[in-house]
Formats: structure tokens, sequence, C-alpha cells
């Protein structure tokens, strides 16, 4: 009998032992699965803050890029424009403009802007060529030209969409680069995005996907995708 007692307690210490163990290794196991993803609802993220404006967040960006080494922030669900008139107040928020056929074969027309100047003009469709002049089958005060003055772009956007087969164009505005000033119009949407990524070790990325969702002009939620991977040389 005093042998049996021996071994129920022996087998109860060793329970106490293992469970924690494997506990222990099954924890381990689900923190290394990816992607991980994370909401934060309340407080801060980074530079972040829950309860911010969008201008405010804007201006936590700009920091948080300096610091996580990223550029931009794309506005989630923004469609393309049908004509210039719509664009008008946001224009000068950014360096590129896609102008593209909205069907048929894709033929794009990017226009870059430098300084208050057109600095480049590209055109084609998967590939695109530059070009010193667009379009090319217009009178010269209807033709954007290298060096043009952004202010008199617009103009000619006007003007190139009473154009055939200009007017059923669309147009298409970039992710928004930090280094300029802040979009009014991008208050006007409720899901941000930006990327960044961190080496981790000599072969290990670490890549995080980040949409910013605002409510009533408000930062809400801040949802973190994170994922690891090899990188192989």
């Amino acid at each position: 009998m005093k042998s049996e007692i021996l071994k129920l307690t022996d087998m109860k210490k060793l329970i106490l032992i293992v469970v924690p163990a494997l506990l222990l290794f099954f924890s381990c196991e689900k923190d290394d699965t990816y992607p991980r993803i994370e909401n934060t609802t309340r407080g801060e993220k980074w530079t972040l803050q829950i309860g911010s404006s969008p201008i405010q967040v804007y201006n936590q960006l700009q920091e948080l890029g300096i610091e996580k080494k990223f550029g931009s922030v794309s506005i989630v669900y923004r469609k393309p424009y049908s004509k210039p008139e719509e664009i008008q107040n946001i224009f000068d928020y950014y360096r590129t403009i896609t102008l593209e056929t909205k069907s048929g074969v894709t033929e794009r027309a990017v226009i870059g802007f430098n300084q208050n100047k057109v600095s480049s003009i590209e055109t084609g469709g998967a590939l695109l060529d530059p070009i010193s002049a667009w379009p090319s089958n217009t009178s010269d005060e209807n033709t954007i030209h290298i060096n043009d003055q952004t202010d008199i772009v617009y103009q000619k956007l006007v003007n190139i969409w009473q154009i055939s087969p200009y007017n059923d164009y669309q147009i298409i505005l970039p992710d928004k680069l930090l280094e300029d000033s802040f979009d009014p119009d991008m208050a006007n949407y409720d899901e941000w995005a930006f990327n960044f990524q961190d080496n981790i070790s000599t072969n290990i990325v670490g890549r995080s996907s980040v949409r910013l969702f605002f409510d009533n002009g408000k930062l809400v939620k801040i949802r973190h995708e994170y994922n690891e991977n090899e990188v192989v040389n």
C-alpha cells in the first residue's frame, strides 16, 4: 500500500512538471505563427494616437515614416476621377497624375511635377516611354509640355477633356507622399494604409502592413499585420 501511495505521489509530481512544460511549448509554438494581427483601439501605437483627427494622424505618420523608413500612405478605396474639375482643389498636393483610358486597350499618360513645373511625361500601356508633350494631336495651347508651369496644366486638362477620345479618360492619383503637405480630401476617406519592413537578422525580414480606420473624423483603430520572411540570397 505504501508503495502504491508513493507511486501516486510521484505521478502527481510528474504531472506538475510536464503540464506547465507542455503549455509553455504550445504557447511558444503559437507565438511563432504568422501573420500576427494586432488591433489597437485605445491609447497609441508607435507615434499614432487613437482619437486623433486626420491631419493630426498625417503629421504623426510623417514622424513615423522617418523612424520606420517609409515615405507614403495610400487612401484605401479612392476611386479614379472622371474629369479635371473633380481634382481642382487637390491637384497641387501630388507630384504625379495618371490619365488613363476607361475601357478597351489601356493607354496612359503619366505626368510628373517638380518645383511647380512639369518634369516628366510618359505614355503607353504596360510599358511607358518618355515624351516631351501630350497629347500629340491637339493645338499647342491645349498640349501639356515639359517645363509647363503647374498653374496652367490644370486649365489645359480642362480643355483636353473637351476633346474626344480624352473626354472618356479617367484621372488616377498616386499614394500620398509624406514629404508633401496634407491633402484635405484625405479626411473624406475612412481607411488609410501603409507598409514598412525591418531587418530582423541577416536573413530574416519583418514586414508590417498597417490599416488605419477613422470614424466621425477620428482615428478609431490601428490594424497591424506582421509577417517574417526568410531572404534567400
